[in-house]
């Protein structure tokens, strides 16, 4: 496990005991530590006393309380909030839009594939790393970006990118070769434009764009992309998957 993301301690808010087994044994998989509660009054309570890195949270508790009233305690709070990955069967777009507009860093529908939910928590630990420690430069492999300037480096050389283009090699670097979804890449490049459902057109045209750019780089990064999401990788690990 990469430093970045390891020892995380995660608040799996959760009163299904079945899915609550399994999102246990992703974060045990992962090596985090883990405490599991069925409510939202629970959750606060746990919250007070330990300094969660990452919260898993079902919407529709015991209680009769919507899971999304956390997130609003956690707005209320002057620390900083752990990350968010809401899980539920509430999957309209427009209880996406609510939970991300909140403070969610992704939302994933039940009944939902292990796999993707590993993938998904992994992007999301990464994103708690970039905003607990704020950077100005990302690194990944041979690509380097600096936040300030707003310049993209490729092993040291300067590419040339469109604003868009920027922010979404930013986004994508800032992942280390993790999966990013659709939903949650349009929220983060298209800011303007969040409260619209994903727009596959304007997302292929500004990835096709940018995969024209990285082309032309020497043993240039691929953009792939498959039903978990995007995700940056080398030509060399690509094809070894």
């Amino acid at each position: 496990m990469e430093k970045n993301i390891a020892n995380l301690k995660v608040l799996i808010v959760e009163d299904d005991d079945l899915l609550a087994n399994q999102v246990k044994r992703e974060v045990t998989s992962l090596g985090w530590e883990f405490v599991i509660v069925g409510t939202v009054r629970a959750a606060r309570a746990k919250f007070a006393k330990v300094a969660f890195d990452l919260v898993i949270l079902d919407r529709m508790l015991d209680d009769s309380e919507d899971g999304l009233a956390l997130i609003r305690w956690f707005n209320e709070l002057e620390t900083k909030a752990p990350g968010i990955l809401v899980a539920s069967r509430l999957g309209a777009t427009h209880d996406h839009i609510l939970a991300l507009d909140l403070g969610a860093d992704d939302y994933i529908n039940k009944p939902y594939d292990l796999e993707e939910l590993n993938a998904r928590l992994r992007a999301v630990a990464r994103r708690v790393r970039g905003k607990r420690v704020p950077e100005s430069v990302e690194v990944w492999e041979g690509m380097e970006i600096r936040t300030i300037n707003r310049t993209a480096l490729w092993h040291g050389e300067a590419i040339s990118l469109r604003p868009q283009s920027f922010e979404i090699l930013k986004v994508l670097v800032s992942l280390k070769g993790e999966y990013i979804s659709r939903d949650v890449l349009w929220r983060s490049v298209w800011e303007s434009y969040k409260s619209l459902p994903p727009q596959e057109t304007v997302i292929n045209t500004a990835l096709s764009r940018l995969r024209g750019n990285l082309s032309v780089l020497p043993d240039a990064p691929l953009i792939i992309n498959n039903r978990l999401g995007y995700r940056l990788t080398l030509k060399k690990a690509d094809n070894q998957e």
